[in-house]
């Protein structure tokens, strides 16, 4: 059996659920939290679902360093979603961040997953892990991990009929993106029943469900997504890590927010959260957004160049790397290509990051 998915954070929270409805999505994996933060639309997200009854898992992005805090996140995880119906897709921990790679040797970060997954189940959840082959294969024990845990495996091939050559036993493959309804998604596909083997995994593990009413997470924050900011001289990290003194002279991006936390960074790198007491509001970012030289991005369906020229239809469906930014006074200005050659230069504001 197969069942087709999306996996959805506060990146879609325009989507439209009964779109996903009307697409034939069964199920959908959301994102509950990143680092020790919850994400800002997963209340929005479980309301929309649980309207269309199209049942949910979730993950958690991972910004740990050591083992001591993957059981943070862990913790912060059942603290956000033991406020939700119990969910009938697993509970995955996602770890990506090219830090985790260059700070942290395979068996550490073995050693955070593995922790991340006793402390969800102990709490009588069912947990798995989010990998792309070249961590599964470069960066983990995979010893320890395959045939152990369930994997969500992210291996795009662009095509959820075009299967990934790589097997891990994985239960759910992410095989790329899609549009629904004008709005970016993860897509994903299902090989296993989960509704019904987590039905009887929480019998087994005396989990009872009160099915509490979900409301959608408000924004009581005074900033906004796109407001530029300082850091207060002194003020800390939310997880309670100092930054380096560089960090208090420069001027960031507000990112996300969620609740009274804030997520701040520069040209589309994340910096880190901080209360929002902490920080000091600078200007509005201007509309055009940011990209870099060497980001991953897609063109908006119906883009022009950035001279006004149609594109070939092809190119709608291509991820593309940025080869250009700015030229003399259009810092919109992105040129666009792939393998070095270059495919067009596009308006920044029809680019989506992939």
């Amino acid at each position: 059996m197969t069942r087709k998915g999306v996996d959805l954070s506060v990146y879609q929270k325009e989507i439209d659920y009964s779109a996903l409805t009307d697409e034939g999505v069964k199920f959908a994996i959301l994102r509950a939290g990143i680092g020790n933060n919850k994400d800002s639309a997963l209340g929005q997200h479980i309301n929309g679902l649980t309207k269309e009854k199209i049942p949910y898992g979730y993950y958690w992005y991972s910004y740990a360093h050591s083992v001591e805090e993957a059981k943070n996140e862990a913790r912060k995880c059942l603290e956000v979603i033991n406020g939700y119906s119990l969910p009938l897709y697993p509970v995955f921990y996602d770890m990506e961040e090219k830090s985790q790679i260059k700070r942290l040797d395979n068996k550490t970060r073995t050693d955070m997953a593995i922790e991340f997954f006793r402390i969800i189940e102990a709490d009588g959840f069912k947990a798995g892990i989010y990998v792309n082959p070249s961590w599964m294969l470069n960066y983990y024990d995979k010893d320890r991990l395959i045939g152990k845990y369930d994997i969500w495996l992210a291996s795009w091939t662009d095509n959820p009929n075009r299967p990934t050559k790589y097997d891990f036993g994985q239960t759910i493959w992410q095989w790329g993106t899609e549009n629904i309804k004008g709005v970016e998604v993860d897509g994903d596909v299902c090989y296993i029943d989960y509704p019904e083997i987590l039905k009887k995994w929480y019998e087994e593990k005396g989990k009872e469900d009160s099915i509490p009413v979900v409301s959608p997470d408000v924004n009581t924050s005074s900033f906004k997504v796109g407001d530029r900011v300082k850091v207060s001289q002194g003020a800390i990290f939310s997880n309670g890590v100092q930054p380096f003194d560089f960090v208090y002279q420069n001027i960031y991006d507000v990112m996300q927010i969620s609740g009274d936390e804030v997520l701040i960074g520069q040209n589309g790198e994340y910096t880190g959260w901080f209360n929002e007491k902490d920080l000091i509001l600078v200007s509005q970012k201007p509309d055009t957004p940011l990209f870099k030289v060497g980001e991953r991005v897609r063109v908006s369906q119906g883009a022009t160049t950035y001279n006004g020229k149609p594109l070939a239809p092809f190119v709608y469906t291509q991820v593309y790397t940025v080869i250009q930014v700015g030229i003399k006074d259009n810092p919109d200005y992105i040129v666009i290509g792939q393998k070095g050659r270059v495919t067009a230069a596009v308006n920044a504001k029809n680019l989506i990051k992939a």
